[in-house]
């Protein structure tokens, strides 16, 4: 394929996603031998501002739980992020290998884990959807695409939908509630995904994930506040 925008040691390999800011490539890190995740924003200004948000934001939160960036320039409008072969949640929900995210509590704790870390320092990723919620080799989940999450009471982009809150969509500033109610949205698409294809689950891990997937996404006031009480309320 041809070679990444503006100089850079990544070779592109193929598009693996395109969306209204730019597309997605797995690449590889000619240098260092490495497969990367080669996203190429548009030239619109408001595409690389999306850049700009999500490389101070993942960079600030470098840690277990949050998508690794490895090269980036926005003057040039690309970065490079780990290459995560397995994909996300909703690859593996579309592909109806649900044993892959068995037992839920494995990539559930982990992931509300993640959103404690995020929330503690102030910011809200404002867009956990299953398409970002991403998978290494053995489960561990990871949070991707950082470019609208904005730090508490700020406004902004709402998010995708069927996984932004109502109250987010009525209008309030970024909370760390939105990304509960997102959580939920994601842990109600795998059970559904795990009743459709008969997956083994314990029948009392079933129902408690399902208590707390309505808590999730039910009224604001009812709803664990942030990541930290999150993980509290998992079973």
């Amino acid at each position: 394929m041809a070679a990444t925008p503006g100089k850079s040691p990544f070779r592109l390999l193929r598009e693996v996603a395109r969306g209204g800011a730019g597309a997605v490539y797995e690449a590889e890190d000619e240098l260092l031998g490495r497969r990367v995740a080669f996203k190429v924003y548009h030239g619109r200004s408001e595409d690389r501002s999306l850049l700009e948000r999500e490389i101070r934001t993942a960079a600030s939160l470098a840690g277990p739980g949050v998508i690794r960036i490895f090269d980036a320039s926005p003057g040039d409008g690309w970065i490079a992020i780990e290459w995560i072969a397995r994909g996300s949640v909703r690859d593996v929900l579309r592909s109806g290998d649900i044993a892959a995210l068995l037992p839920i509590v494995r990539w559930a704790r982990p992931l509300a884990r993640a959103l404690s870390r995020v929330h503690a320092a102030g910011i809200a990723h404002a867009d956990v959807k299953p398409a970002n919620v991403l998978l290494r080799k053995l489960g561990e989940p990871v949070l991707g695409d950082f470019g609208i999450a904005r730090p508490f009471g700020e406004a902004g982009d709402a998010g995708s939908a069927g996984y932004v809150s109502p109250e987010r969509l009525s209008g309030r500033a970024s909370d760390p509630r939105d990304d509960i109610y997102g959580f939920g949205r994601v842990l109600e698409d795998v059970l559904n995904g795990i009743e459709a294809k008969g997956g083994s689950v314990d029948a009392g891990e079933l129902r408690a994930m399902r208590a707390l997937a309505g808590r999730c996404i039910g009224p604001d006031a009812g709803r664990p506040g942030d990541g930290a009480e999150l993980l509290r309320a998992l079973p």
